[in-house]
């Protein structure tokens, strides 16, 4: 075990208008490695997750997450194996997941910092699964097409950022429900992954092609589900082009988390059209994740889920990482991995 605790830490404000922080945001420090008290566990973190979220929580949001104060550690998805446990409910070398410390160990009475039981993953899974198609990341995916897209064999569903983390998943789930799946994606190298090794049936590459024209062309019955990922004028060109019935689902926006985007221009299309468009909070389906984790864990052992993991490696790799995400730098799920699986029995070691 390392005899020092590495720690990622708010180094000061941040000054931007958007969610995402500058890399002046981001500092670290060390410390000791933290002892369990009754009831804990000290949890060896193997990988953090890169979220907008974790720009998000350093900054607040409303009703939801308080302000990280500057000096306090940074916080996020983490993935990790429980190298000491003084609790009932976990054993040394559990795979767990949740939402704790940007540091190499940090402690947990089982709850994490949203509030939210740590997740054991299922026997056998890797620890990047519990932060990609079993996290956060795939479960995004499935409630928002299990309770709002609904995809029904036939139908068409459009992803967009559909090469991102939940892109990637929300097409597959999709495909598997026997939908015709399209991708919206940013360069040709995005777009051929889609094809190739996922399995959609189309692409557009928004960043050479004419979104709108393109779906009007792809989609000449209209879109029958759309999962967003990405909010501003690629949502008002699937408003311009939804089909009668059709069901947006809106994930995320991270066109707009940034910079501002103009205001829709289409939406009368949904009362037009008879079409819906809907929202959801990751965290009000906690009641839902164990469903999610086990339904999507069993594709993924079918192997009718591919994962696409773009890994950072080191401790010190963090920060340009999760800055990357905006900057649509990043292809699947973005993690750092920090160190070495501590396997039962065996001994820690970083990066």
């Amino acid at each position: 075990m390392n005899d020092v605790n590495r720690q990622w830490v708010v180094a000061r404000a941040s000054q931007s208008q958007g969610i995402g922080l500058e890399r002046e945001c981001f500092g670290q420090r060390t410390g000791d490695i933290p002892t369990p008290a009754d009831g804990e566990v000290l949890i060896r973190n193997v990988y953090f997750a890169c979220d907008p979220m974790n720009h998000a929580w350093v900054k607040g949001l409303e009703a939801r997450f308080e302000p990280i104060p500057v000096g306090q550690a940074m916080k996020g998805g983490i993935a990790g194996r429980v190298v000491a446990s003084r609790s009932e409910r976990f054993a040394v070398g559990d795979a767990v997941t949740g939402f704790l410390d940007w540091a190499d160990y940090v402690v947990c009475d089982g709850i994490d910092d949203t509030g939210t039981a740590l997740q054991k993953l299922p026997p056998g899974a890797d620890l990047a699964s519990g932060l990609a198609t079993l996290g956060m990341t795939g479960q995004c995916a499935y409630l928002g097409l299990a309770d709002f897209g609904k995809p029904q064999p036939g139908e068409t569903v459009v992803v967009s950022g559909a090469a991102g983390a939940i892109g990637t998943v929300a097409g597959q789930i999709a495909r598997i429900h026997g939908a015709r799946v399209i991708g919206i994606a940013g360069g040709p190298q995005k777009c051929a992954m889609l094809k190739d090794q996922l399995q959609f049936e189309q692409t557009i590459d928004y960043k050479n092609e004419e979104v709108a024209d393109r779906l009007a062309a792809l989609c000449p019955e209209g879109i029958d589900v759309f999962f967003d990922n990405v909010g501003g004028p690629i949502l008002d060109a699937a408003l311009a082009n939804i089909a009668h019935g059709g069901r947006i689902v809106i994930c995320g926006g991270i066109s707009g988390y940034n910079d501002e985007v103009p205001g829709l221009q289409n939406h009368l299309m949904l009362a037009m059209r008879g079409a819906q468009m809907a929202g959801f909070f990751y965290f009000d389906y906690v009641h839902r994740f164990e469903e999610a984790a086990a339904q999507l864990n069993a594709w993924l052992r079918e192997g009718k889920i591919q994962e696409v993991l773009d890994i950072a490696e080191g401790f010190d790799a963090a920060a340009d990482a999760a800055l990357r995400q905006f900057a649509g730098g990043n292809t699947g799920k973005q993690l750092v991995k920090i160190a070495h699986d501590p396997h039962p029995g065996e001994p820690s070691t970083g990066l």
